[in-house]
């Protein structure tokens, strides 16, 4: 199984050392943002991929920011705005070869109510994705409600599913996604957290069942990359890492889930 990372882990370190030190450590594959925020040390998201694929690294998929997603539920001009971004941001995949968008449906705990206005912006976006040839993974979130909305009322081949166990221990520990949306199954966000709040911590660190997960994932014969989406400042371990050895921690414990 090819094991991933989130171009992001906590260290601002240049972009392409941080790219190489990925590489470096023995991962396959990345994942990055896709969004107008800008920040320091992080050339534009449009240079990325090459930045990536120089590196001999796959660009996986691409996590579209989630700024402004719940104006998607609102009757509103920033509703529009927001489709009409993401629609560009799916030209954007195309474009640069990125095989899939992560995509949250909402954000925060009191999203506007679920409705036919927000449904019908995701069909558009899932229309734009048929088009381009391009698969959307809805990730777990606070509210898993407006995914299983959305995944009820819409048929695609290029509506996905992409499993944050993180969300899932801390958020909403009483649903089993993987038993519900397997099927859809095309991405993953892997970290782990105490079950009090969302901390990207490494593998072990927490309270996620790493057995459970892969015992679900075998059983699916889940042939994707087993791919980490870690943060080294939500609980700052710079001090106890450089960010060679947290990579290579982490990669190491991902050797140990998969052993599970």
């Amino acid at each position: 199984m090819e094991i991933g990372i989130f171009d992001w882990f906590g260290y601002r370190h240049p972009y392409t050392e941080l790219i190489k030190l990925i590489k470096e450590a023995g991962f396959h594959s990345v994942m990055n943002w896709w969004g107008e925020e800008e920040f320091e040390h992080v050339p534009p998201k449009e240079k990325q991929p090459d930045i990536i694929k120089n590196a001999g690294l796959i660009l996986e998929n691409t996590h579209f920011t989630f700024d402004g997603i719940n104006s998607l539920w609102e009757n509103s001009l920033d509703g529009d705005q927001k489709l009409k971004t993401f629609c560009s941001y799916l030209d954007d995949c195309k474009r640069y070869e990125i095989p899939t968008a992560v995509i949250h449906t909402t954000t925060g705990e009191n999203p506007p109510p679920i409705n036919k206005i927000g449904l019908d912006r995701f069909k558009r976006l899932i229309e734009k994705a048929e088009k381009n040839n391009i698969n959307i993974a809805l990730e777990n979130v606070r509210r898993p409600e407006y995914m299983e909305y959305i995944f009820d009322n819409i048929e695609s081949d290029r509506l996905r599913f992409c499993y944050d166990c993180g969300h899932e221990n801390c958020f909403t520990p009483e649903i089993d996604f993987l038993e519900k949306y397997g099927k859809k199954l095309i991405a993953l966000h892997l970290h782990d957290n105490d079950g009090t709040c969302d901390q990207h911590l490494l593998p072990f660190n927490g309270t996620v069942n790493w057995k459970r997960m892969m015992l679900k994932l075998n059983e699916m014969n889940y042939k994707g990359s087993l791919s980490f989406e870690l943060d080294a400042q939500f609980i700052d371990v710079s001090k106890e890492f450089t960010a060679s050895k947290y990579l290579s921690e982490a990669i190491n414990r991902a050797y140990k889930i998969i052993d599970l």
